[in-house]
């Protein structure tokens, strides 16, 4: 069972103070979707003063119950950190109209309801130019949790910036049914070695693993996670939610907050691609290149990846 944990921040002054919830259907240690929730709570703790808690290791079933507690208790905004909390959010916003709920890429929306997107689709094309210019196979992977919205995104993304950057690149992908199994991510993204890729798309713990154990490059995902396999994170998409989650609170406590799609990638600073930590030595210069022109080229608003979210076989 997911229980409350307080974290840091000082509590507002004043009976009306916000309180900032999030709860996470895996563990905060992640180096990844999870990480990320919890850094980017502690973020607006810190930078806004408030005071935030937590529930992770959240399981679909108890999300709601979970939800419900937290709206009960005086929570003024609570965060359904995943994809697939969105129904829980819906049906417990219609019991608690004075708590503003934010559900990861929620399907519905309401007044009190909002959804927030991680573009990390944006990130995923560079990894594509990036995977597939660096490949000796012209054969790269990608392994990922289940089918949602993001996931598709990122994946049509990372295929198209692979066909960019070499045209006959072949793309190999892989749900595993969970958000969270390192043993079956690990077997899939093994499988798909063993189907000529040399470079991998890690979507979910277990990938780097893979990695590690047949000697092939990977890009992380999230978070800079090259201390999990130094020899062989190439790089990391990463996605600071901490600029997005202080927007929303501070919106909160203006009164201008909007029930709307809220999105950070790379224009606003969120998504970027980590450190090579040495590692770029591997890469062909005219690889890095074309990857640094292509972030510099989204920044600025020059160009526009493409948003896919068909579903695949």
């Amino acid at each position: 069972m997911a229980l409350p944990v307080a974290l840091g921040g000082v509590a507002m002054a004043g009976a009306d103070a916000l309180k900032v919830a999030m709860i996470l259907p895996g563990p905060i240690t992640d180096n990844d979707w999870n990480s990320v929730g919890y850094n980017g709570l502690q973020a607006a703790a810190n930078t806004l003063g408030i005071e935030v808690a937590f529930s992770d290791n959240v399981s679909d079933a108890d999300a709601e119950r979970i939800l419900r507690d937290y709206a009960s208790r005086g929570y003024g905004l609570v965060f359904a950190h995943s994809f697939s909390f969105g129904d829980a959010a819906l049906n417990v916003a219609g019991d608690f109209p004075k708590t503003i709920f934010m559900a990861g890429t929620a399907k519905e929306l309401a007044p009190n309801l909002g959804t927030y997107s991680n573009p990390d689709y944006q990130g995923a094309y560079l990894a594509g130019m990036l995977g597939a210019g660096t490949s000796k196979s012209k054969t790269i992977g990608w392994v990922g949790g289940m089918p949602a919205p993001n996931m598709l995104a990122n994946l049509h993304a990372y295929e198209a910036g692979a066909k960019a950057m070499t045209p006959g690149a072949k793309v190999l992908h892989t749900f595993i049914g969970s958000w969270f199994d390192p043993p079956k991510a690990k077997e899939a993204a093994i499988a798909q070695v063993e189907q000529g890729a040399d470079v991998l798309s890690a979507q979910g713990v277990g990938v780097i693993d893979a990695a590690i154990a047949k000697n092939v490059y990977v890009i992380g995902a999230m978070t800079d996670q090259n201390h999990l396999g130094p020899k062989s994170v190439l790089t990391s998409v990463t996605w600071d939610l901490g600029p997005l989650v202080t927007a929303v609170a501070k919106a909160a406590q203006d009164g201008t907050w909007k029930s709307q799609n809220w999105s950070f990638g790379i224009p606003e600073g969120s998504v970027k691609l980590a450190d090579f930590h040495g590692l770029d030595a591997s890469v062909p210069p005219d690889v890095m290149k074309a990857v640094q022109a292509k972030f510099d080229a989204i920044k600025l608003g020059q160009f526009e990846v493409p948003l896919d979210m068909s579903n695949v076989q």
